[in-house]
């Protein structure tokens, strides 16, 4: 136990300790309890416990503003994933509510510490800049002299605030999702009785959301800015999810045609390093519901008719 809740807790602190990798390490840090935890006796008292020393131990090292930190974001999102994986629910619930939690008891412990919602917002203007501020210097000890101009900032650290909201969703599903598929490839088949992830070629994302991306498409038009925004975020984390499900599709092919591994590898990286292209991987997504490209679904009565009458 103290050595999960160690592990999880030194996992949170490389986020700031360390650039680039660190970031990665902290997305990991429920992994250490879940695989600690789930699928033995008393699993969530298991888990209970070791985050609570996982907190202890950031607040030793970081004090008691980072032992909040870790305990209102990956602290409450390890319980509730091995509370949620002990009730045997999907990947995708558990990503969704994990994810949220995470954000929410975030955001409403730093609207508390700061004293309301216009601190909070200069506090997250203020890190932004400062973050651009030393990406132009590390840009300059490459050997780029070329600044940024100040309208240019300001128009990107507008669009950034407009849009951190979905980034922060994104992330935080992103690292649910990782923790569990980490889980799931070290402890998962022998610790849970059902599969969580079953065949991913085959996922599809729910064909009720259909209607949330429409009427976020539309709201992207009403003429109040703070509506369009929340219909602007909500566009984002919707096409997120069909954007998985193009990946799907493409995964699919590629188990279905024997693609070597070298050429899957860059196809996966133009996907994700080409806007155009993860865009079309998206609007896959959507259409698939009506063209099913992978012919998942079986044949209507009615299209079985239509054949026989030609």
């Amino acid at each position: 136990m103290v050595r999960a809740a160690a592990l999880a807790g030194a996992f949170f602190l490389a986020g700031g300790a360390i650039p680039l990798i660190g970031g990665i390490l902290m997305m990991l840090a429920p992994a250490p309890i879940l695989v600690y935890a789930v699928g033995r006796p008393s699993p969530n008292l298991r888990a209970t416990i070791a985050v609570l020393l996982a907190t202890a131990f950031v607040a030793i090292l970081w004090g008691p503003i980072g032992g909040l930190a870790y305990f209102v974001s990956f602290g409450l999102a390890t319980a509730i994933a091995c509370y949620m994986l002990e009730r045997r629910l999907s990947f995708e619930m558990i990503t969704a509510v994990g994810a949220g939690v995470m954000v929410g008891a975030s955001v409403v412990s730093a609207l508390v510490l700061m004293g309301g919602p216009d601190a909070f917002i200069k506090t997250v203007h203020d890190e932004l800049v400062q973050g651009m501020a030393r990406g132009q210097d590390f840009y300059k000890l490459l050997g780029m002299q070329q600044a940024i101009a100040p309208d240019t900032q300001a128009s990107v650290i507008s669009l950034t605030m407009r849009l951190l909201p979905a980034f922060a969703l994104l992330v935080a599903a992103a690292s649910m999702l990782l923790n569990l598929r980490v889980f799931w490839r070290w402890a998962g088949p022998q610790r849970l009785a059902y599969g969580l992830f079953g065949d991913l070629s085959k996922w599809s994302a729910p064909e009720w959301m259909i209607w949330l991306l429409l009427a976020a498409g539309f709201g992207l038009f009403i003429p109040v800015a703070p509506i369009r925004d929340i219909a602007l975020n909500g566009f984002i984390c919707i096409g997120a999810v069909y954007f998985c499900q193009g990946l799907a599709i493409i995964g699919f092919y590629f188990q279905s045609l024997a693609v070597p591994s070298i050429v899957r590898g860059i196809i996966y990286f133009v996907v994700f390093a080409q806007p155009v292209v993860a865009a079309l991987v998206g609007v896959a997504g959507v259409f698939d519901m009506w063209i099913d490209f992978r012919r998942l679904k079986p044949p209507s009565p009615e299209a079985n008719n239509l054949g026989d009458f030609f």
